[in-house]
């Protein structure tokens, strides 16, 4: 019994990580200052389990029309952070292990469908933050959001209201997914002793170097988007030195705001620093562990690291859309997307985890190498 309350325990854990760092990026960000940051926070968790923000706005004075939207975007920051707080804490013992991760399997869902249904209410923007953009696709500030505009004056003509919600059912069922990959990887990480700490420390040093640099470089506002969205940035940044294939495009009367902007192409001058990443994530890999024959530990770490590239390929997408309603007709006002072939980024990542096990089977056989870690993977 005591090992099912620590895996609830650590379910729960999880969730508030989550939510600090989510809390923190948005108050980096400066959105402390609208209404409703609690929601948003909760709004931002529930996104990174599976779930996508639905906005909209109505006019004051009962115009029969409306401004509605949605974001689909996974802050892989806060996934990540929720994802090593809770495998950290299920591997901190071994004994009772499939019992601790039966029940953060059954407390975690229930605790990401309440942050869903927390994650509704209106965000009271300030009329800096809700003024048009002028010049547009050559088009003035554009109609109801123009400063001073009547959509959803809430109080006076300098603050604008904005109702959003999360749906539910995508929260729930993203939040299976993710706790059960996570649960899998803990048994899988315990059954083939893994040393996954150390791997673990250098990612976290990792983490914190490169918030240090985007604070140093960009500020506070860079910094929080970094923590909301590292991994999927790293991968953004180095994937066209990859050769992983994007694919951007947009529709709508605004489809024009992004005219000229096409998507990265393969190659360029981050080649050599991506391979070098690349290489080096097979290493890692390698050295976290694996035993068994040197074309089996080959394969595994090669799967591990393509597995691994394909799951940040699949955060990295991105969709925004805008539409007015009116009369009981949806006109599409914009509508981008912008996503990485997770297909292709296997394949590289396989690839990368292949030759950094190469490479430390090799040092392995040239090196007279003593830790007790390595003793038993040489022969």
């Amino acid at each position: 019994m005591t090992a099912a309350w620590r895996g609830a325990a650590a379910a729960v854990a999880a969730l508030a990580a989550m939510a600090g760092v989510a809390a923190v990026g948005l108050l980096l960000l400066d959105a402390g200052r609208f209404g409703g940051f609690g929601r948003v926070t909760a709004a931002v968790v529930a996104m990174a389990l599976g779930g996508s923000a639905e906005f909209g706005a109505v006019p004051a004075g009962g115009a029969p029309f409306a401004v509605r939207g949605g974001l689909d975007l996974v802050p892989s920051g806060v996934a990540l952070t929720g994802a090593v707080v809770l495998g950290w804490l299920l591997l901190r013992r071994r004994d009772g292990l499939p019992v601790r991760c039966a029940a953060a399997a059954a407390v975690f869902p229930v605790g990401a469908v309440a942050v869903a249904v927390a994650a509704r209410g209106a965000v009271t923007l300030p009329g800096d933050a809700a003024g048009g953009v002028p010049g547009v696709c050559g088009l003035p500030a554009v109609g109801p959001f123009g400063r001073g505009g009547p959509l959803g004056r809430v109080g006076s003509a300098d603050q604008l209201g904005v109702g959003f919600s999360v749906p539910v059912w995508p929260v729930a069922v993203g939040s299976v997914v993710w706790v059960l990959v996570v649960v899998g990887v803990c048994l899988l990480v315990a059954r083939r002793r893994i040393a996954a700490r150390g791997a673990l420390w250098a990612a976290g040093g990792l983490t914190a170097a490169c918030l240090l640099v985007a604070w140093a470089l960009g500020g506070p506002a860079v910094a929080g988007g970094a923590l909301l969205l590292l991994p999927s940035a790293v991968f953004g940044v180095l994937s066209p030195g990859l050769g992983v294939p994007w694919s951007v495009g947009a529709g709508g009367a605004l489809a024009c705001v992004l005219d000229g902007v096409a998507p990265p192409a393969p190659g360029g001058p981050p080649t050599w620093v991506a391979v070098a990443v690349l290489t080096a994530l097979g290493v890692v890999v390698a050295l976290a562990g694996g035993r068994g024959g040197l074309p089996r530990r080959v394969a595994w770490h090669g799967a591990v690291a393509g597995v691994a590239l394909g799951v940040l390929a699949w955060l990295s997408r991105a969709s925004v859309r805008l539409g007015v309603e009116a009369f009981g007709f949806s006109f599409p006002v914009f509508d981008a997307w912008a996503a990485a072939d997770p297909l292709t980024a296997v394949g590289l990542g396989a690839a990368g985890g292949v030759v950094g096990s190469v490479l430390v089977e090799g040092f392995l056989r040239v090196a007279p190498v003593s830790w007790p870690p390595w003793r038993d993977r040489v022969g």
